[in-house]
């Protein structure tokens, strides 16, 4: 399970726990992580549970970790969190994800990837 963060200088800043489940999860059934049911025989597992972006926004991707024959849906709750690609898919794959630039203050959206929820935390544009 990774992230690959693709936002330009003032990169955003995962949080501690994301960091310690990216760094040490092993992607494999019964490993530790972030993991979800479809099905009794099967599971989805992301890793990340929680992430926070800067002001100015950005992308992201995060792996998923399923067996073959597992379907799983990615979705958001909010308008300014958008998938970019990798909406469904089987089995193992990606989603990469769009946050966009905040005007405002601090907001939060929910990305749920079958039922895995994974808290998008944007930073307020004004300190």
């Amino acid at each position: 399970m990774h992230v690959n963060d693709h936002r330009a200088p003032q990169r955003a800043r995962v949080s501690a726990v994301a960091i310690a489940v990216i760094l040490g999860i092993a992607v494999v059934a019964g490993a530790c992580g972030k993991k979800s049911s479809t099905s009794p025989s099967c599971q989805i597992i992301t890793g990340v549970t929680t992430t926070t972006f800067a002001a100015s926004g950005g992308t992201a991707s995060i792996s998923v970790a399923a067996a073959p024959n597992c379907t799983w849906t990615a979705t958001s709750n909010q308008s300014f969190l958008t998938i970019a690609s990798g909406s469904s898919g089987s089995g193992d794959g990606t989603v990469t994800f769009a946050v966009a630039a905040n005007p405002g203050v601090q907001r939060v959206a929910t990305l749920k990837i079958t039922g895995t929820d994974i808290l998008i935390t944007q930073l307020s544009a004004t300190p």
